[in-house]
């Protein structure tokens, strides 16, 4: 069955393919959105308080029923079903999943946290070089500088956090003379639209712990309104917001912060559990005729459009580019990144009400971040902040993370969380892998999914040097969790057993060079000139940084040019330039 053919069909309604879909279709252009998932509502979540239904369940996050995924730690062993998922308890954590389905895509899940990547993170491969040497980096490595900067992407920034409401505190805004708490936050032509949020009381300790070691603690920036922003209610700590949509809509979810407006343009339509499974194409396979897919019913369905558009993720983007035989260059799937947390939890002498407020309501420390880390440990590729968690823990997500000490069961159970429950803090930080030759995404030749179609494979796993780097970072969380008198504390290993975060990039890569990337900088195809791949999945490096502002950077970047608005640019002063008037980098601590 072929249906009307529309200007654009957005494939994914989350955090980016929502933004795209909505900006078109305020602008005329005719727009049709689909999600294998539900369009959700307000109603949906309004009893959103419920640990077995979205925790331990994964109401509304993929499971290996419906959309299975394999793993393999490098490319000459066999795969298997994601093993840390294939459990007991199903789909038990979001963080270690896809992201969530339906409208708004990760962005109703996620934890809210909002970082701009600083300067050094857009030339990560030629700043180690510059200070570790050309052949510090393993011979098999594929990491490249991206094509833009940080000062082409900073208005595209702005606008994420103006358009979209992000609250926190500019510490590098133009015009100030002075030095802020974080003094190498990237230049920022404006501050924030909203104030913090509401400062956790066990953050208050990470704070100072960290000043009297000579650190530099500011507030985290967080896609959560502080304050009534448009028509969204400010936040209300209710203390279940990673993991969960928002009730009252103070996080900047995309279904309630994007679509709304496409929406009422009356030129958007949005189609739910559509499960797109092909790009078709011309017959000489330049363009892009259109898109398959199973309708609620099951029943397959072909629609076409001047333009199409993959929003999904950066693995299911690649899997759709690969079943749909788009990758002539073998590029396709290729520089996989992902993050490890490198958790570290603990136990403050005072209860702190961790079962209230965001995980965001948080201070970070960015001394170890990106190319600094040199300074302390020149055998560390890359660093990363350190953040505080001070909030947000259910008690089944506690039940889970306990120390390997504590009793499992019964009265020692019970009297365990009775007794340290309301204690509980942590640290996290998030440190990428270095893409290389055995870091990759194909599809598997083995396993099928319920339609018949190849299932997504992962090869992936922990280099020695990623260990280094996540070790590092332990150590100096040891010795603020001492400053901070934490009463006990537990660490994730350096080489964790997960291997997807919800932090995948990499799989479609953007460049100037159609032989070694995927997409330009719009997130225009090389190979096929009216489709556009759009996410994490652009980018060429990774970062200790959340990708999803990025994410929605390089979206409205992308609007711009399917609406053949010129790049828009702004020329700030670096923060290079900004140290040095302030005389000097900084301290050791």
């Amino acid at each position: 069955m072929v249906q009307k053919k529309f200007d654009v069909i957005v494939v994914g309604a989350g955090a980016s393919g929502a933004i795209v879909a909505s900006e078109l279709a305020q602008q005329g252009l005719k727009v049709v959105c689909l999600d294998k998932g539900p369009a959700y509502t307000d109603e949906d979540f309004k009893m959103k308080f419920d640990e077995i239904r979205y925790y331990a369940r994964g109401a509304i996050i993929p499971n290996m029923t419906s959309d299975p995924m394999t793993w393999r730690e490098g490319s000459k062993d066999s795969s298997k079903l994601l093993p840390w998922v294939d459990g007991p308890l199903g789909t038990v954590n979001p963080l270690h999943l896809p992201p969530s389905l339906g409208t708004g895509g990760g962005s109703i899940h996620w934890g809210g946290a909002c970082w701009r990547f600083r300067e050094t993170e857009f030339t990560m491969k030629s700043t180690i070089e510059e200070r570790l040497g050309k052949d510090f980096l393993p011979e098999d490595n594929t990491l490249e500088d991206w094509p833009i900067s940080y000062q082409d992407l900073e208005p595209y920034y702005d606008r994420v956090e103006w358009d979209l409401g992000i609250s926190g505190r500019g510490n590098n805004i133009a015009g100030e003379e002075h030095l802020s708490k974080n003094p190498w936050e990237a230049p920022r032509a404006r501050d924030y639209p909203m104030p913090p949020l509401r400062q956790g009381p066990a953050d208050q300790r990470f704070a100072e712990a960290c000043s009297r070691l000579g650190f530099h603690p500011f507030r985290t920036a967080a896609a959560i309104a502080s304050e009534p922003f448009k028509d969204r209610s400010g936040c209300t700590y209710c203390g279940f917001c990673h993991g969960y949509a928002c009730h009252v809509n103070a996080k900047t979810s995309t279904h309630v912060a994007t679509l709304p407006d496409g929406l009422k343009s009356g030129n958007l339509e949005v189609r739910d559990y559509c499960r797109v499974y092909k790009v078709n194409m011309s017959n000489d396979g330049s363009r892009a005729t259109g898109v398959s897919y199973y309708d609620p019913q099951g029943r397959s369905v072909d629609i076409e459009a001047d333009r199409v558009v993959l929003a999904c993720y950066a693995l299911e983007n690649a899997r759709l580019m690969l079943a749909s035989g788009i990758n002539k260059n073998g590029q396709v799937g290729k520089h996989l990144m992902t993050h490890a947390f490198g958790f570290f939890m603990g136990l403050t002498p005072e209860s702190s009400n961790p079962f209230m407020g965001p995980l965001v309501a948080s201070t970070a420390i960015e001394d170890f971040s990106g190319e600094l880390v040199h300074d302390y440990d020149p055998s560390v590729f890359w660093g990363a902040p350190i953040i505080s968690w001070p909030g947000d823990y259910q008690p089944l997500e506690i039940a889970q993370a306990m120390p390997e000490n504590a009793p499992r069961w019964g009265a020692g159970f019970r009297d365990w969380m009775k007794d340290n429950y309301t204690r509980i803090w942590a640290m996290y930080s998030q440190t990428a892998n270095i893409p290389t030759h055995e870091t990759y995404v194909d599809l598997d030749p083995n396993r099928k999914d319920q339609y018949g179609q190849p299932v997504l494979r992962m090869t992936h796993g922990w280099s020695e040097m990623d260990q280094r780097a996540v070790e590092f970072l332990l150590k100096q969380k040891r010795k603020i969790a001492a400053e901070m008198n934490l009463t006990t504390w537990w660490e994730e290993s350096s080489n964790p057993d997960y291997h997807v975060s919800t932090h995948e990039v990499g799989t479609h890569r953007m460049g100037e060079n159609p032989a070694t990337s995927v997409v330009d900088i719009f997130g225009r195809s090389h190979e096929v000139n009216n489709l556009f791949v759009i996410g994490g999945g652009q980018f060429p490096s990774y970062h200790g940084y959340n990708p999803t502002q990025t994410i929605q950077a390089l979206a409205y970047m992308t609007v711009d040019q399917m609406l053949d608005k010129p790049m828009m640019s702004r020329v700030l002063p670096s923060t290079e330039s900004r140290l040095d008037l302030a005389g000097g980098r900084h301290d050791h601590g």
